[in-house]
């Protein structure tokens, strides 16, 4: 069975192909740069993307992160919850092709080259239908939210946010054209820990997603794995734009009033 993973190069994508690859006979990890594109035209797939209302806001939480320093503490953040052994480079290096694009003719002839039986996707923009279809068994991937409740970006956040942190943590599923739709293989809830914060959060929803990923490619490859259709009706989709400033402050003034200590408080009394 030819198993290729298709991921980016952020340290939580580096951490779980290195999870898979240390236990799946992997054949190719295919890293995906992003589609190279000028200013101009950046620039016209936003204005075509978002409200005018929602660019400002995305540019005015760019500010504000970069303020915090939010990308500093993210990465020290991450490296000590991963191990820096386990995410700051691939442990398998001649395994790794470079694209800039999933989906455009390049990343296309490169997983078509590929022949896979099996795509494993992780951390990309949303796959073509085009490119799914080349997988001759299925295509797997692992989001970082629980799925149908948590669809879409952030979905390590958005609990948070609503006061649910039980419902951080992964899905395994398979990969359609709908935005973590497909049958669902698996969720796992992530380890909280009374000191986290929304990066560690995050860090440890990618773990409890790295372990159910490698069982359930393993539950593949061994013909035991079994799925069940999503109600889409029983959750929602978030979107990038909706993760505002006003967001941001409100979740991490809970976390600090105690959210989450609170909640592990209560499940430890159960």
């Amino acid at each position: 069975m030819r198993i290729v993973l298709v991921t980016a190069d952020n340290l939580e994508h580096i951490y779980v192909a290195n999870k898979l690859a240390e236990a799946i006979p992997l054949n190719k990890i295919v890293v995906d740069h992003g589609r190279r594109i000028g200013l101009f035209a950046n620039a016209r797939r936003l204005w075509r993307k978002y409200t005018l209302r929602q660019l400002g806001s995305r540019v005015h939480f760019a500010v504000m992160t970069r303020i915090w320093r939010d990308e500093e503490a993210a990465r020290r953040t991450m490296i000590s919850a991963y191990g820096a052994e386990n995410c700051l480079q691939f442990s398998r290096p001649e395994l790794l092709q470079h694209i800039n694009g999933i989906n455009t003719a390049e990343g296309v002839q490169v997983v078509a080259a590929l022949q896979p039986d099996v795509l494993l996707i992780y951390g990309t923009v949303l796959v073509s239908s085009r490119v799914l279809s080349l997988a001759k068994v299925i295509a797997l991937n692992m989001h970082t939210g629980i799925s149908p409740y948590y669809r879409g970006a952030d979905c390590a956040f958005w609990p948070l946010y609503n006061g649910e942190p039980g419902m951080v943590g992964a899905t395994v599923h398979e990969c359609t054209r709908d935005i973590d739709g497909g049958r669902i293989f698996g969720t796992a809830r992530a380890p909280l820990q009374p000191g986290d914060d929304v990066f560690s959060v995050f860090a440890r929803s990618v773990m409890a997603g790295a372990d159910l990923y490698v069982a359930k490619v393993k539950a593949l490859m061994t013909g035991k794995l079994e799925g069940v259709t999503q109600d889409l009706s029983a959750g929602r989709e978030y979107r990038a734009c909706e993760r505002d400033v006003a967001a941001e402050r409100a979740v991490r003034k809970r976390i600090r009033e105690g959210l989450i200590r609170n909640f592990l408080n209560a499940r430890s009394g159960d």
